[in-house]
């Protein structure tokens, strides 16, 4: 009925053992170290779980932080080329307003030769009247 190499035996609180005693003993030490293992398995999950979300949350701030400097940097060149702009437009307009005035230079320098001449034949009429 029993096997020759199976050792039955009791132990202090009279239970019976299938195991002999220093083999159950060893194997109770075995299951206590490999629930110590299991909690610091556990512990070290928590820790890197707890770094992962300090991590993804730096990160989130990183990218913030990120996005931010690209859109300041973007309005940095947007005001440098709103600014050409604006020179050029300016260019333009003082160009536009040298061409008025000398259009409106040749006018005048040419309403006064005209005023000349009609004065000058005025005082040739009023002098061959008299």
């Amino acid at each position: 009925m029993a096997a020759p190499d199976i050792d039955i035996s009791f132990d202090e609180d009279n239970r019976i053992r299938v195991l002999p005693k220093e083999k159950y003993n060893s194997t109770e030490a075995l299951d206590q170290q490999a629930k110590a293992f299991t909690d610091k398995i556990h512990d070290f999950g928590t820790t890197i779980q707890t770094l992962v979300e300090v991590l993804e949350s730096e990160a989130a701030k990183i990218e913030h932080e990120k996005l931010k400097a690209i859109g300041q940097r973007n309005r940095a060149d947007m005001e440098s080329d709103a600014r050409k702009r604006k020179q050029a437009n300016m260019q333009a307009i003082i160009a536009e307003k040298k061409a008025e005035l000398e259009r409106l230079n040749f006018q005048l320098n040419s309403l006064e030769r005209s005023e000349r001449e009609q004065r000058a034949l005025i005082e040739k009429l009023s002098n061959n009247e008299v």
